[in-house]
């Protein structure tokens, strides 16, 4: 949910009486107030309990770009320049006000689609000024699901507006894993009804994808992706750190890649570094830097990703990965552009944007304290979800399409068989979009002539084969280097009954090492309990 603060002052709480309604039973009547003094926007707690505030709890203070507000479960961005230019009127409330609908901007021709979970083609209805959506045979947008109400949710238009309400339902309607009761919703975001994702787009040439199915080396025509490409341009623009939550494979380093390309610091610097490729060891080194003889075989000193970043965008990839000593030192440089290299005695300061990246949920990290909850609060001021491949399937063929053409001998022509295609679309895709591309690999290997059948499509090991738990005799030579290390791995482990740093030295790997691979294969549980010297 977008709001403009486009009043001199506006009430947060989840009372009717408040400006900006949160329908979140920890959220006092009237929680807060945001005033606007001619210069600054302040925001000052009403509760008596005070506020948390870009992690901190306070009475009142002035709101900076990129500042975040806890309100229960929700978290508001105070972000500069994003709201319309345009906007003649309030899009404040979100809750439904009596009256005739109001002309706005909205555009006039409207769809909604829903994704049915089995990988069907997508049900889409034109949207006029309301329509419901549920189970019963008079549902203008009918979903058949026994976990869909009769009378789910309500779409409808309101003074410029799209309002999404709940209509009392049993199961709910969700946003962003929110269970919401009346809602303002952008124009592509998605919504889950039961198990299927809604999305409402506008009409454009007779189909919901506006413009080219491709933005930023990403390829998609799915609403929810263009929805995601509306997002980066309006993050981009930003300084606010930005976080990055999505499933292994969905693509979350070309996201990143495209708010650096978006963004004012497009000719600067572009630093990447993966916080779970590097040994724990060496991790703070590679991110501030070191001194000449800071440590045994430090003969040099060396810049770290932060000096190097400067001016431009460092994008830590899987951030859920640092270790939980390191946090507290980046939280210094996400705040204050502080960075103090290893065996410096003052630390320089540097211009940054972060942006990271976690296929983790790190809230579940923060409350299992493997991740601190004040660095969560100042990297997710800005958050952007990748939908899983499985989610968008009308990706699929384009894909596939996308992949055959950077990965087939030139001048190639290959068709897809009917077979093959319906293969691609019934599977479930756990390794998302780079698993797409290791099949198309295989497949052109193992294709002869210019039609793949289904039988020239193999899929991932671990996720097309059903999990029997006993030992299966594999031929090496069907198998990936990935299949063969995970193989390994996992003998190992059963043999030495879950003991890691047994295994680590009879793999002979680091133990840091093994540990990410158990993490990366899911192979965490294999052993049948932990020896004592792996404490």
């Amino acid at each position: 949910m977008r709001v403009a603060l486009d009043a001199s002052r506006m009430t947060l709480g989840r009372g009717s009486e408040a400006d900006i309604v949160v329908p979140d039973g920890e959220v006092a009547r009237l929680q807060a107030v945001i005033e606007w003094d001619g210069k600054n926007h302040r925001i000052t707690d009403l509760s008596g309990r005070s506020l948390p505030v870009a992690g901190q709890r306070v009475e009142s203070t002035v709101l900076v770009d990129g500042a975040d507000v806890v309100l229960g479960q929700f978290r508001a961005a105070y972000m500069l320049g994003l709201a319309d230019s345009d906007a003649g009127e309030s899009r404040s409330r979100i809750r439904t006000e009596s009256g005739e609908p109001e002309a706005g901007d909205l555009p006039r021709e409207l769809v909604v689609s829903a994704s049915w979970p089995d990988g069907k083609a997508p049900l889409s209805r034109q949207l006029s000024h309301s329509m419901e959506v549920g189970s019963g045979a008079q549902s203008p947008f009918r979903l058949d699901h026994p976990t869909v109400s009769a009378r789910h949710c309500k779409l409808h238009r309101h003074g410029g507006r799209l309002l999404l309400t709940d209509l009392g339902s049993t199961n709910g309607t969700w946003v962003n894993g929110l269970r919401i009761y009346e809602i303002e919703l952008p124009l592509g975001a998605r919504f889950r009804v039961g198990p299927f994702e809604v999305v409402v787009n506008q009409v454009r040439g007779g189909a919901t994808a506006p413009g080219s199915s491709e933005f930023e080396g990403i390829v998609s025509i799915d609403p929810a992706m263009r929805a995601l490409f509306a997002q980066i341009d309006k993050v981009a623009g930003s300084s606010a750190p930005v976080a990055i939550f999505g499933e292994t494979g969905t693509g979350k380093e070309l996201v990143a890649r495209a708010v650096h390309r978006r963004s004012a610091r497009a000719a600067s610097s572009w630093v990447p570094l993966n916080c779970s490729a590097i040994a724990r060891e060496l991790m703070e080194s590679e991110l501030f830097g070191h001194e000449k003889g800071a440590f045994t075989g430090a003969t040099g000193a060396r810049s770290g990703a932060l000096n190097e970043a400067d001016g431009g965008t460092l994008f830590l990839d899987e951030i859920g990965e640092l270790p939980i000593e390191l946090q507290a030192k980046l939280l210094r440089a996400v705040d204050l552009g502080e960075v103090k290299s290893v065996g410096a005695s003052r630390p320089i300061t540097v211009d940054v944007r972060f942006v990271c990246a976690t296929h983790r949920l790190l809230t579940e990290e923060v409350r299992k304290g493997r991740f601190r909850e004040d660095l969560y609060y100042r990297i997710a001021v800005a958050t952007l979800f990748v939908p899983p491949l499985r989610q968008r399937k009308s990706d699929i063929p384009l894909l596939w399409d996308h992949f055959i053409s950077r990965l087939a001998p030139p001048g190639a022509k290959l068709q897809l068989s009917e077979e093959g295609h319906r293969a691609l679309v019934g599977h479930g895709w756990p390794g998302n979009v780079r698993e797409l591309r290791n099949v198309v690999q295989r497949a052109l290997l193992a294709s002869s002539g210019s039609r793949i059948e289904v039988s020239d499509i193999q899929f991932d090991q671990r996720s097309s084969a059903p999990a029997t738990g006993k030992d299966e005799v594999v031929d090496p030579r069907d198998m990936t280097l990935e299949q063969i290390e995970r193989a390994a791995i996992e003998i190992v482990m059963r043999q030495l009954k879950g003991n890691r740093r047994a295994a680590s030295r009879q793999l002979d790997i680091a133990k840091s090492t093994l540990l990410k691979k158990l993490a990366d294969y899911q192979l965490e549980e294999v052993g049948s309990a932990v020896g004592e010297d792996d404490e």
